[in-house]
């Protein structure tokens, strides 16, 4: 497989996991308000913002996919980093929101990502594997 045709593949299958992170939240009452919404002071995207009736709104990151031979989701140390990266940043909004992380596979057991996530738990209200 090409390099091109990688990319594509991991396109399609981080889409794919997005929409399905979107039925898990509409059948937990979430009510979909954005997608891909840019923080306006901070300049950083989040996947899905939510909008659910007991918790209020919700921004949501989508970390997923199923074909990688390096590893899928959280298993992938870029994949986890960058979700690190994103939560430390927003962590610092002046109108934080409830920040949940969901995913199609943890770091593996033993691994620096496991010992990573232990490390910055806090940075996300909820870490969520669909």
């Amino acid at each position: 497989m090409t390099l091109a045709e990688r990319q594509a593949a991991a396109s399609r299958q981080g889409a794919e996991f997005e929409a399905a992170c979107e039925v898990w939240l509409k059948t937990h009452r979430h009510v979909i308000k954005a997608r891909k919404w840019r923080h306006p002071g901070l300049l950083i995207e989040v996947d899905r913002v939510t909008e659910h009736p007991e918790l209020g709104e919700v921004w949501v990151e989508c970390k997923g996919s199923w074909e990688s031979p390096t590893g899928n989701g959280l298993e992938r140390t870029d994949t986890l980093k960058k979700a690190i990266g994103v939560a430390a940043v927003l962590r610092h909004a002046p109108d934080r929101r409830p920040y949940w992380l969901i995913c199609s596979h943890l770091p593996r057991l033993g691994s620096a990502g496991e010992v990573w996530l232990a490390t910055v738990h806090d940075l996300f209200d909820r870490v969520h594997v669909l």
